[in-house]
């Protein structure tokens, strides 16, 4: 029996949908060699499912037993639809993907300065003929939703930096589901090439409107170059009926760092994977994440950093706060390799349970082959300090307002890593309205 007659039904469905939209997907006959390798690559592994160790605590059984489609083009969606998305007094260039295609009505990038290109993925794919859909640079880790992503994207966010030169401003890259059809999927990839000294602040915001189902299934790669800086806020909040997967694949070079915001507030099910490779000296990263999943929502959140040579640094820490049945899963790896003498790095994950309900899985890895290294790693869940609520009573404050006053602080010291006043107000807002008691907050505030 052929792979393709084992296939099941649901991949059989996804073939057929290929079939369906690979005529008018962008990229040259070589990229379309590409995407069929990668359709191949994906039919013929099908979606994870928690027999695999990195799916362990997840399941894609909701995204499986559905039939997603690609939406042939974007939704009417005007600008006054996203304004709650849109951070007060943000002064950014903006990209704006709906449904998977590119919105240049309400893109705006006027003005980029002399020696950076942002431009949608599908013209960077369609204008060069020997552009690919994966970068060459990275060696992604295997996977079968990133490889279903390079066979079906439709568009994203293309930006490169020349040698020297620096982004401005930060750049915002809008992707939004409509959810007006059911049962649509988007398949959206960004690409960021840094060149050497050069710098740029890009902030990933995946949002989801309307009342239908859909599937987002999104990979970013970024080449960063000697001596370059990135910085990647990505803000998830998709709808209730929204299945989101991202992965972030980052390749650095001598003396480039890597700063790494993540926060997720929305969606059913969001499942982040976050890696980044130091390939060369002195290279640097952080891993920053807040994840807030209420009601029954479950957010996975698995980190790899792999230190391939020396003197390289990493710091990564995440923090979950969760209410109701939700469910939070993190997974960090840090790998270090023999030749990666001299590295320095430190991983923690911690997270508050605030209701008997809620349910977190931890598991922060440390993997190590060379032995001049400083790395450590630590994991903590609990509960609100009973003490330091009557504390707060004592002193005037009610019970919601308490209690809200000690979640925020708890998850507060990662949003202000960000250090973009507007972007740390709107993810503080967007955090305070998940939390119980978080209107309390605002009122004391």
């Amino acid at each position: 029996m052929s792979a393709t007659q084992q296939i099941e039904p649901n991949i059989d469905h996804y073939l057929a949908e290929y079939a369906r939209v690979e005529r008018d997907l962008p990229g040259s006959d070589d990229s379309k060699r590409e995407r069929s390798a990668e359709l191949t690559r994906f039919s013929e592994a099908g979606f994870p499912s928690p027999r695999e160790e990195d799916w362990k605590y997840t399941s894609l059984q909701p995204v499986e037993k559905r039939r997603f489609e690609i939406s042939d083009e974007a939704e009417p969606v005007a600008l006054d639809e996203l304004r709650a998305f849109l951070p007060t007094d943000l002064d950014a260039h903006r990209i704006i993907v709906i449904d998977g295609h590119f919105n240049a009505a309400l893109s705006s990038l006027d003005e980029l300065p002399a020696g950076v290109t942002v431009r949608s993925f599908a013209d960077y794919l369609s204008d060069n003929a020997g552009a690919t859909v994966k970068a060459r640079e990275i060696d992604e880790e295997p996977g079968s939703l990133t490889a279903m992503n390079a066979a079906f994207c439709t568009d994203g966010a293309y930006v490169e930096t020349a040698a020297n030169t620096v982004l401005d401003k930060p750049l915002h890259v809008i992707s939004v589901a409509s959810g007006v059809r059911d049962e649509r999927m988007t398949q959206v990839r960004h690409r960021y090439v840094l060149g050497e000294n050069s710098q740029a602040t890009i902030i990933e915001h995946s949002v989801g409107l309307g009342s239908k189902a859909y599937f987002a299934n999104q990979v970013t790669e970024a080449v960063v170059g000697r001596n370059a800086q990135l910085t990647r806020i990505r803000i998830q909040q998709e709808s209730e009926r929204g299945y989101h997967v991202s992965s972030f694949f980052a390749q650095q070079r001598r003396d480039s760092r890597v700063f790494n915001h993540g926060f997720d507030l929305g969606g059913r099910l969001a499942r982040i994977d976050t890696n980044a490779r130091l390939v060369d000296h002195n290279a640097e990263v952080h891993f920053n994440g807040v994840y807030a999943p209420t009601g029954r929502q479950h957010m996975d959140n698995h980190t790899k950093i792999d230190h391939a040579t020396e003197h390289s640094v990493s710091r990564e820490q995440y923090k979950g706060v969760l209410a109701g049945h939700a469910r939070g899963v993190f997974n960090g790896k840090i790998l270090i390799q023999k030749d990666a003498q001299k590295t320095d790095s430190d991983l923690s994950s911690d997270a508050l349970l605030l209701s008997d309900n809620a349910e977190v899985d931890a598991k922060p890895e440390l993997e190590i082959y060379a032995d001049d290294v400083t790395a450590g790693h630590g994991s903590t869940v609990g509960q609100l300090d009973e003490d330091a609520v009557f504390y707060l009573k004592s002193r005037g404050v009610g019970e919601e307002g308490a209690r809200a006053i000690l979640t925020y602080s708890f998850a507060n010291a990662l949003v202000q890593k960000v250090g973009i006043e507007p972007i740390e107000r709107y993810v503080e807002a967007a955090i305070l309205a998940k939390l119980p008691g978080g209107r309390a907050y605002v009122d004391l505030a």
